[in-house]
């Protein structure tokens, strides 16, 4: 764990530093940002849009809430403190960070849906590792069998990277915002984890058995719950992000279509 924090620590350090002489990998942000639009098709534009929304605040709310009672009713108080300090530090640190940067988004011609704020780093990409990588890993402590354990690490770590390339798609941040915001976050989450499994190991533990059965049902209620409030954010609310997911803003690409060659992109990418 100790290597992962470092190594965190250390690109975290680089980003920034990158970030503001204004050299190294800042020097990708602008290419990649134009291959994201070359490379988007309709259905793409849905399935990001739809990654992208399990870390808006809402649906970070909604697992917070969740979590919070099945950490409860299983009293894991240690565990239910490390999760909402996690998320409250997340929060302070990214409106700070982002006052302090002060980085202009990707230009709105480019992207998919239109967010205010400043880029960097990447609030969505940081909150996607201290929240639900912090779940993974509760997850993974409670679960017996060693192929359970790799699984359900390796949907973990598949779902914090589409996460972070969600945000890049659809054209709002810089590839830098989201590389720093989840070096970042995995150096935070690296922190918290340390303290807890010292906590476990050279302290009083909270002792509380469970078996197989009691862990899965507890995930699946989890996962249920989450997936319908993910749904209604994403189908019944309309409005997510400060846009319509379901339908394009026509009147604002077609005006930005007869404004600038390049809103033709824009308009080409959106329009599904």
């Amino acid at each position: 764990m100790s290597v992962i924090i470092t190594g965190a620590l250390l690109m975290s350090i680089k980003i920034v530093d990158n970030f503001l002489d204004k050299d190294g990998l800042t020097i990708l942000d602008s290419p990649i940002n134009q291959l994201m639009v070359w490379i988007r098709v309709p259905w793409m534009n849905q399935l990001m849009l739809l990654v992208s929304t399990t870390a808006s605040w809402q649906m970070i709310l909604w697992g917070t809430w969740l979590g919070s009672i099945l950490l409860a009713a299983a009293k894991k108080w240690r565990y239910l403190t490390a999760m909402l300090l996690s998320n409250a530090t997340a929060v302070i640190f990214i409106q700070l960070a982002k006052m302090i940067t002060g980085r202009e988004r990707p230009p709105v011609e480019m992207a998919v849906i239109t967010e205010h704020g400043f880029a960097f780093p990447s609030g969505h990409s940081y909150l996607a590792v201290v929240f639900y990588g912090l779940l993974t890993y509760f997850w993974v402590k409670h679960l017996k069998l060693k192929w359970e354990k790799i699984l359900m690490l390796g949907i973990g770590i598949v779902f914090v990277m589409m996460l972070g390339f969600s945000r890049i798609y659809l054209g709002v941040h810089w590839t830098t915002d989201v590389l720093a915001g989840l070096s970042i976050s995995l150096t935070w989450l690296g922190v918290i984890i340390t303290y807890l499994e010292y906590k476990n190991r050279y302290l009083v533990t909270e002792y509380q058995s469970f078996n197989r059965k009691m862990v899965w049902r507890g995930f699946w209620l989890f996962l249920g719950f989450w997936l319908l409030g993910l749904g209604w954010r994403y189908y019944k609310s309309g409005r997510i992000l400060g846009v319509n997911m379901r339908k394009p803003i026509t009147t604002e690409v077609i005006a930005m279509i007869r404004t600038a060659p390049a809103a033709r992109s824009r308009g080409s990418a959106v329009a599904w």
